[in-house]
Order: structure tokens, then C-alpha cells, then sequence
């Protein structure tokens, strides 16, 4: 099956900062929209952090999905839920809630809005291994991109007959993905030490 790939190296991601520490914007969607202007529709960045209490901005009408990646922390959402994460542990809320954390970590989110949804999934590859990621669509979505960041260690894979080789905090963008139901990818690591993933699937529904 042939996909639009790009591999998206660290060098060309975004640094900014907010209140609680630093932000890297990996991409946003369409290619010409900012975070700022808030007129992105899916928007993937990663989060550093750095004090012990910190309060999210006021993102009316997104959705946030939210996986940390190291260290742990609390979510609290006023009057509705609160929440403790480890690495890899996840949760999903909107960006208008009044949020509150604690605890110090680097987490990665992704945002979307309007008609588009997205979910996030660890995937681990155990030294010099291989494993096949398989994702079937749910009914009545249309896929628009599946993301591979590369939390740690070096994975390879073979797409369009092409080799990519996808570093630590690299991102492989696969994007204007057909309507086929079930998509699979076979990726390898000649690690010595586990390679973790954070999977981000984007539709429109």
C-alpha cells in the first residue's frame, strides 16, 4: 500500500514557552496554521513541566489528548474528575476545562478540533526486535494521518519500497491516507534497550 510519508527531523520542530516550563510544537494542521492563532485543526507538541503546580490555558472548543512521557503528575479538572499518570499513562479532556497540575513531567498532546478526533497509543519494541502495528478504522471515520514519535531508541521501516529511519524525538508523518480499513506497518530496533512510541491517529468523523 502506498502512503504519503515525511520524516520530520527535531531540528525542524518549533521551541516556544509557556507559564509552566517549555513547549516544542512538532506540527500543526493545515501546514500553514499556528497554535497561536488557534486556527489549526489537529495540532501534535510536546511539553516540559517544570514547576509544581501549574494551571492550562483556556482552549475553548479543543480537545486534548494528553500522555506523559517521563515523570508523573496529577490532572485536576474542577468539579469533575482528578487524575495521577506514569509514563505512558494517558488522559482525555477538553480544553476548556479548568485544569490544574501537579508534579513535574515532559508529556505530549495532541489537540484537535472541529470535526476532527484523534487518539494516542504507546507502542514499545523490545531490543532487537521486531513488531507490526496494526490499526483497523472504526466505522464512519475517515483516517487523515497516523504519527510515530520516537520517545527513545531508533526504529526502522519500510514504506513506498523506501527505508526510514526514524531517530529518538523524530517524528514519521504519514498523511492523505486512503479509505482502506485495516493499515499495518512492520517496524524493527537494533536497540539494546527498548524503543518506546507514542502513536498519534487523526480522523475526521
Amino acid at each position: 500500500m502506498n502512503y504519503n510519508v515525511e520524516l520530520i527531523k527535531q531540528d525542524k520542530y518549533k521551541p516556544t514557552f509557556w507559564s509552566g516550563g517549555m513547549a516544542t510544537e512538532l506540527i500543526t494542521y493545515p501546514l500553514n496554521s499556528d497554535y497561536a492563532s488557534r486556527n489549526f485543526l489537529w495540532r501534535l507538541g510536546i511539553a516540559k513541566i517544570d514547576i509544581l503546580e501549574s494551571t492550562f490555558s483556556n482552549l475553548p472548543n479543543v480537545s486534548r489528548n494528553f500522555m506523559v512521557i517521563d515523570g508523573q503528575i496529577t490532572l485536576d479538572h474542577e468539579n469533575k474528575y482528578t487524575k495521577f499518570l506514569t509514563a505512558f499513562n494517558q488522559d482525555n479532556f477538553m480544553g476548556d476545562w479548568n485544569t490544574t497540575t501537579y508534579g513535574k513531567a515532559t508529556v505530549f498532546n495532541l489537540m484537535t478540533r472541529e470535526n476532527y478526533h484523534g487518539e494516542l497509543i504507546h507502542l514499545d519494541i523490545k531490543p532487537k526486535k521486531q513488531v507490526k502495528f496494526k490499526y483497523e478504522t472504526p466505522l464512519n471515520k475517515e483516517i487523515v494521518a497516523i504519527c510515530f514519535y520516537a520517545v527513545n531508541g531508533k526504529f526502522e521501516t519500510i514504506l513506498n519500497n523506501n527505508m526510514f529511519k526514524v531517530n529518538p524525538n523524530d517524528l514519521l508523518l504519514i498523511h492523505y491516507i486512503n479509505s482502506s480499513f485495516v493499515h499495518e506497518f512492520i517496524f524493527s530496533s537494533n536497540s539494546l534497550d527498548i524503543t518506546n512510541i507514542i502513536v498519534s491517529v487523526i480522523y475526521r468523523s
